[in-house]
């Protein structure tokens, strides 16, 4: 079975959560939500190289605005590039 790679196992993710302020757990609740939702929508709609690429064009342009709001903010930006495997 396959799973995505996060580079701790249930236990150690459990453990790092139950150390997250609010903020900090809400965070991960919508990535993990939005990673749900965009791998049941391929299944669904099915995963082809080329609708997979499109999703991935949108997610970098959105990626760039939320680097670009967050600078204007002052705030630290937590990824200067995206963690991609596919170029």
């Amino acid at each position: 079975m396959a799973t995505i790679e996060n580079g701790t196992g249930p236990t150690e993710l459990a453990a790092e959560l139950r150390k997250m302020p609010d903020e900090g757990l809400i965070a991960q609740s919508f990535v993990q939500q939005g990673a749900v939702h965009a791998v049941s929508w391929l299944m669904a709609n099915g995963c082809t190289e080329e609708r997979a690429a499109e999703m991935l064009a949108s997610l970098r342009v959105n990626a760039k605005l939320i680097r670009a709001e967050a600078l204007l903010r002052g705030k630290p930006d937590l990824f200067h590039e995206d963690q991609t495997e596919f170029q």
